[in-house]
């Protein structure tokens, strides 16, 4: 169970992490796995209830996400 403004946070945390998955994954006019996931990540905040979220759970997922793709340099088209 979350608030509604742990909600809001968790969508703009989601929003960075989807971002940034972006900048560090080519372009190849598919989605990675991890792009997928993001988006349900991202579909369930918005079609959930604050109640039926659980605000650790998603952050955990959007950390592991964030250390991933930081770790990895950027392809040769940088993001801007």
């Amino acid at each position: 169970m979350c608030t509604l403004m742990q909600k809001d946070v968790l969508i703009e945390y989601v929003a960075s992490v989807q971002a940034l998955i972006a900048c560090k994954t080519p372009r190849t006019g598919r989605r990675t796995a991890d792009q997928n996931r993001i988006v349900e990540i991202r579909r369930f905040l918005y079609d959930s209830l604050p109640e039926d979220i659980d605000f650790q759970v998603v952050v955990d997922e959007c950390n592991a996400l964030k250390q991933k793709y930081s770790k990895q340099p950027s392809p040769d088209t940088p993001c801007s």
